[in-house]
């Protein structure tokens, strides 16, 4: 999941564009969880059953995305991977911008709100997992 981890952290770009220069953090610093639907306690925001929440903090803000988790064998040998589609998990709609190649990984929505609705408590876990690290990303590397 370091790749992921990686690619979703490149990613982040778009949330930064204007502002200083963005500072990304080691890999390891990205603490993600396994999420299922039969598990949810919520209704369920995502077209496939399970995947990952993972928490990335940069800048002072954090940012939480699901994605799908690959096998070795679907993910490919180094020089020759397949990185996870991956969406951002977020309550604010600019932020959509960020996923447009993957969006069918949301569940298909009626409207903006509906999907947001879904999101919301996907979004506060995710955010949880920053919080919760053992040891949170530092501030001023």
């Amino acid at each position: 999941m370091a790749v992921l981890a990686a690619a979703l952290a490149a990613s982040m770009a778009f949330a930064l564009a204007v502002g200083p220069t963005p500072v990304v953090y080691p890999v390891s610093l990205f603490p993600e969880l396994v999420v299922r639907k039969a598990e949810s306690k919520h209704e369920w925001a995502f077209s496939i059953d399970e995947g990952t929440l993972t928490c990335i903090a940069m800048n002072g803000e954090r940012y939480v995305f699901f994605a799908e988790i690959l096998t070795d064998e679907e993910m490919g040998e180094f020089g020759n991977m397949k990185l996870p589609r991956s969406v951002v998990v977020t309550t604010n709609p600019l932020a959509f911008l960020a996923t447009v190649e993957n969006r069918e990984l949301y569940l298909p929505y009626d409207s903006l709100e509906t999907l947001i609705r879904r999101l919301a408590p996907f979004e506060t876990t995710g955010r949880k997992l920053c919080d919760d690290a053992a040891d949170p990303p530092p501030q001023d590397l």
